[in-house]
């Protein structure tokens, strides 16, 4: 496989006649149905031919190199669909930040928003900051998480326990799976 030069992140595999091995002429060919078997190269070019498909290096690094039989425009536009269909499911990361004398009522209007997070899909990260002689009571501290998450518990499941990082306690909360 070697990157196309337009587009860098785009790889190019080298097809038919393009493909040259140096060293033993012996490759390693996966036919369309799935089976694979090692061939000599051009045993595998005149199988390719008789199919009307392409022969097309997919890993030229191992020995002995992988060569596939498919067609090689509908293999490149399934890979692009599902490069795509990748980065359109992918969900942010949300961060809630919390105090620890925060007030009941800001806190019921934080978890409203992070309901609203987690409904949508994305993980919710809680982060409660600590001032001066808050960080000596880390224990007691919790409680506002906890409080925090306990609001939410109907629509989202904390990942882990909570973690100290260094002036404040973070947790992640994931959807609920019903």
């Amino acid at each position: 496989m070697v990157y196309n030069k337009n587009k860098t992140n785009e790889p190019k595999y080298r097809i038919n006649g393009e493909i040259f091995i140096d060293g033993s002429p012996m490759v390693r060919l996966i036919s369309p149905d799935g089976t694979n078997e090692v061939c000599h190269i051009s045993q595998a070019r005149k199988k390719a031919e008789e199919l009307c498909l392409d022969l097309i290096e997919v890993n030229p690094h191992s020995s002995p190199p992988v060569v596939k039989i498919a067609n090689y425009q509908k293999m490149v536009y399934e890979m692009k669909k599902n490069a795509k269909k990748q980065l359109h499911n992918v969900k942010p990361l949300k961060e809630i930040q919390l105090s620890v004398s925060i007030a009941e009522n800001d806190l019921k209007v934080k978890a409203n928003s992070a309901r609203k997070f987690i409904k949508d899909g994305s993980k919710v990260k809680v982060v409660l900051t600590m001032k001066g002689r808050e960080k000596q009571r880390r224990e007691e501290n919790k409680k506002s998480i906890y409080m925090f998450i306990d609001m939410l518990s109907d629509v989202c499941v904390p990942e882990s326990l909570p973690k100290d990082e260094g002036d404040s306690k973070t947790i992640v909360v994931l959807k609920k799976k019903n």
